[in-house]
């Protein structure tokens, strides 16, 4: 079983997305999926939109966020830019936030990516030089399936079991709701072989497992922002950011 997840039947699910078509044609309406991922509910999207409704720069952008809504069949829901899923949503808003820094031709460590809904999202406005999957086999092999299916594949790609980690030095790390549900051991492996050696960090941390997010702060030991998480999904959750 994955140390960042307590759904013994979630690499299952992953795995069977990978390799079978029928199941890879609705795996995010899948209930054992939904614990994990593609689960944010219609209000929770509503909230995430007001993010970046007013922003032109998105706006003009957004028939082609609608590339991450058609595959595996997400719930769908209309909003008055469109149809939806509201977990598409949530990667337009943190990408709104990522955008402050330059995304184009830099290296880009992810952990915990999910089926890769986030790098769709940041390639339709931006093209990094390399993005580095870390994540459980299973996983990872599902993120390749999808991002190559929308012809996403034209970077340098990197997939990593998270049992596997090496010292890894990137522009920026990404973690959203995964590092924060991972037992501490992984966490320390994560902040010395990842944190550390980057320079720009995202990530939202849900004090689900592992350390505190004040302890995970400082064992990083670098100067890192603690900021509440917005829209605020769980009262406990904060964003990490340097």
């Amino acid at each position: 079983m994955n140390s960042c997840s307590d759904n013994e039947a979630y690499p299952s699910v992953c795995l069977q997305a990978a390799t079978d078509d029928t199941a890879f044609a609705t795996f995010k309406q899948n209930p054992h999926y939904n614990q994990i991922l593609e689960h944010v509910d219609f209000g929770t999207g509503a909230e995430y939109l007001k993010h970046f409704i007013n922003d032109d720069n998105f706006l003009q952008h957004i028939e082609k966020f609608k590339i991450n809504d058609s595959l595996g069949g997400p719930r769908m829901y209309d909003y008055p830019i469109g149809t939806f899923s509201p977990t598409t949503f949530r990667y337009i808003k943190i990408l709104k936030d990522l955008s402050q820094l330059e995304l184009n031709d830099i290296d880009i460590v992810e952990i915990g990516a999910g089926y890769g809904g986030q790098y769709v999202i940041m390639r339709q406005m931006y093209k990094p030089k390399k993005y580095t999957f870390i994540d459980m086999p299973e996983t990872l092999q599902l993120i390749k399936r999808y991002v190559t299916a929308l012809k996403l594949d034209d970077i340098e790609l990197e997939y990593i079991d998270f049992s596997k980690v090496q010292e890894t030095k990137s522009d920026l790390v990404i973690s959203n709701y995964a590092i924060s549900e991972c037992i501490e051991p992984v966490q320390d492996l994560y902040i010395e072989k990842i944190i550390k050696p980057s320079k720009h960090g995202y990530m939202i941390y849900n004090n689900l497992k592992g350390y505190k997010h004040e302890e995970f702060v400082n064992r990083c030991g670098r100067n890192i922002k603690i900021t509440t998480e917005a829209p605020l999904t769980c009262h406990w959750n904060v964003l990490l950011t340097y």
